[in-house]
């Protein structure tokens, strides 16, 4: 499996809505379709159950995203760590948040932040209430 293929999985898994999938990964709707039919056919099964309304894992789905997100995180978080060190910076700050609108206040915060503070790695990540 790709990084976008993994990243799209995992967000939409996140998401549940094709649009706000797309937005969060500043992609193409339809890159996110083609790349879950992608990923199904290659599984062999349905990842995602899709009506006109709503989207939701499929077991096997469900399965695959808890089976992925935690080796994902780490993966991202072992990058993180290696740019850090290569950049010479010592300290470490994740932030989440739970809103679109919370966020775009966050990265305010988190600029200052990094402003006052070039030492340190800021990660922010929105959450879901469900994850």
């Amino acid at each position: 499996m790709e990084r976008h293929e993994l990243e799209i999985f995992l967000t939409l898994a996140e998401e549940l809505h094709f649009t706000r999938t797309a937005e969060r990964l500043h992609v193409s709707g339809a890159l996110v379709s083609r790349t879950v039919k992608t990923l199904e056919r290659r599984i062999g099964a349905p990842l995602f159950e899709r009506t006109s309304r709503r989207v939701a894992l499929t077991p096997i789905g469900h399965r695959l995203y808890e089976d992925l997100r935690p080796a994902y995180d780490q993966i991202q978080a072992g990058l993180e760590r290696a740019v850090a060190a290569g950049r010479g910076i010592t300290a470490e700050l994740s932030v989440g948040y739970m809103s679109a609108l919370a966020g775009e206040c966050l990265l305010t915060v988190v600029d200052a932040f990094r402003d006052q503070h070039p030492s340190c790695i800021v990660r922010t990540r929105e959450r879901s209430e469900e994850h």
